[in-house]
């Protein structure tokens, strides 16, 4: 098990002096390898915190059941540990079936940091467990944000991925307010809806261009799309986000005019701090034009999804990879950013020397990102200088 520390902030972290070192030069040399990392990638501040709550809730609850909603991050390794630990879970593939029938007073249940669905905690409330919600202050702004356009008369436009965690528990908050959403993933979607705005397009277009679950079952564009308010799911690409607003807004600016806008139209930037610095910084490196551009994060990760789109953007061959494990001489295993599907990518390293740059999503701890980058000098051929007496603190 990789053990957590906390640091004298009272952070709850996965240390790797390997990481803190390069984190500190910016680059290292590894015989033919120059290996690069951005000034921010990693552990966010949302994500210490929820882990510093778990660690506190095992502390202040000693002896109790502990329990998690779902996945308290987006990292197969991390959950792992917290299953390790004796926490067990309500939801999603390390599930226990027929637990929720189980559960009362004594039971401790831990709200992952993404928020939840109204009716998963209804039934937890109503059977009195004790609920410990690390659901990040980011993620509650733009919940607030959406009540008040409820209460306003206006439909929440979501730029998120459907079935994202975070997305779910914002759609159901919408739907037990009594309002309505559209959720829209990528530009693609948004102009089907702004030609729909426009006029330009029937109900029937917009339907087939969104998601099945991109609305609730009443949602009647129509009535529904008079006026409309914006808001993101926290971890998406920033550049996208700002480029649908764009788009919707011009959109009713031709519907009802530049007077009318403020009426009808309503933006509000909710794109994580921690996730906008991480895809800037990543933008830095890779505008140093390496000739790789490794991204290291859980495949249902978000952020790290989006961070994989910096590369593209540039031009740079850009890999998603969840750990070392899924480097090898001949191959890289990754997650394509369009299809979603797992593949193999052959001759993936260059002869000669090589720029190689690296950053993590906001899920991912540093040991696991200081594993993928000695796997890449390993494979290789080459050796990371002063690396076992690193090796011996824990990196």
């Amino acid at each position: 098990m990789t053990e957590p520390y906390a640091d004298t902030d009272t952070r709850y972290s996965y240390r790797s002096p390997l990481v803190d070192r390069l984190r500190e030069r910016g680059s290292v040399q590894a015989g033919r390898l120059l290996l690069l990392l951005p000034q921010k990638f990693g552990f966010c501040w949302g994500v210490d915190r929820a882990l510093a709550m778990v660690a506190d809730a095992r502390r202040q609850f000693p002896g109790r059941r502990l329990w998690l909603l779902n996945s308290i991050i987006h990292n197969p390794r991390v959950n792992a540990d917290m299953l390790r630990m004796g926490i067990r879970f309500l939801h999603g593939p390390q599930a226990e079936a027929g637990a929720l029938e189980r559960m009362g007073p004594e039971d401790v249940v831990i709200v992952p940091a993404f928020s939840a669905p109204v009716e998963e905690m209804e039934p937890l409330r109503a059977r009195g467990c004790e609920i410990v919600d690390t659901t990040c202050p980011w993620v509650i702004k733009p919940h607030k944000r959406t009540l008040k356009y409820i209460q306003e008369g206006f439909t929440t436009v979501i730029h998120g991925t459907v079935g994202h965690d975070e997305t779910r528990a914002t759609c159901s908050l919408v739907s037990h307010a009594g309002g309505q959403y559209v959720v829209v993933h990528d530009l693609h979607e948004a102009e089907a809806l702004a030609r729909y705005l426009e006029g330009r397009s029937a109900q029937e277009d917009l339907r087939r261009a969104l998601h099945p679950s991109a609305t609730l079952p009443s949602f009647e564009p129509r009535r529904d799309l008079h006026k409309i308010g914006l808001i993101n799911q926290t971890t998406m690409l920033a550049s996208e986000s700002r480029a649908i607003a764009a788009r919707l807004r011009a959109a009713l600016v031709r519907r009802d005019g530049e007077d009318s806008l403020q009426e009808f139209f309503r933006d509000f930037d909710t794109i994580c701090a921690a996730t906008q610095e991480n895809q800037d910084a990543a933008t830095e490196v890779v505008n140093e034009r390496p000739d790789l551009f490794l991204v290291v994060g859980g495949y249902d990760s978000s952020n790290t999804r989006n961070l994989a789109r910096v590369g593209d953007a540039e031009g740079i061959p850009s890999y998603h990879i969840e750990g070392p494990e899924c480097i090898a001489p001949a191959l890289l295993r990754h997650r394509d950013r369009h299809s979603g599907q797992l593949c193999e990518q052959r001759d993936w390293l260059p002869a000669g020397p090589v720029a190689v740059a690296f950053t993590a999503g906001a899920s991912t701890p540093d040991t696991i990102l200081g594993d993928v980058v000695r796997r890449v000098v390993e494979v290789a051929g080459e050796a990371l200088q002063h690396d076992a007496a690193l090796r011996g603190h824990g990196g």
